[in-house]
């Protein structure tokens, strides 16, 4: 005759929950570093990324965007850019679009940076020479 018994074990067993835990561990870890890794990106140039807000942008930062709102808007409506603090190097006119660059003096700091203005705007920082 044949027996049957019920037989009850956990679930699991330790070393899956270890596994779980440290494969969380590493991700939560990923995390951190890659936000890291983005976060110092966005911050060398807050501005040309798209991203003049805290934590990225310090409060020249922010100025310098107010400023070159100022100037795409004069260019946008072709007036010159006669604005305190901002001194245009070069200008050139291509493939319907107007390339600046740019001396801003903003909060007492020197920045130079090249300006796009065409169907979008598009900058970066350059060194001032």
């Amino acid at each position: 005759m044949k027996r049957w018994v019920l037989v009850l074990t956990e679930r699991g067993s330790d070393r899956e929950g270890k596994r779980r835990r440290i494969a969380a561990l590493l991700v939560v870890l990923g995390g951190l570093i890659g936000s890291w890794g983005v976060g110092t990106v966005l911050a060398s140039d807050p501005i040309g990324y798209g991203v003049p807000v805290w934590p990225f942008a310090d409060t020249v930062d922010r100025a310098e965007n107010a400023l070159l709102t100022q100037v795409v808007t004069a260019v946008r409506e072709n007036l010159p850019v006669n604005h305190d603090g901002v001194q245009v190097l070069k200008k050139t006119d291509a493939y319907g679009s107007e390339f600046f660059t740019l001396k801003l003096q903003v909060d007492g700091e020197t920045r130079c940076r090249e300006l796009v203005v065409g169907p979008d705007v598009n900058s970066r920082r350059v060194p001032c020479s």
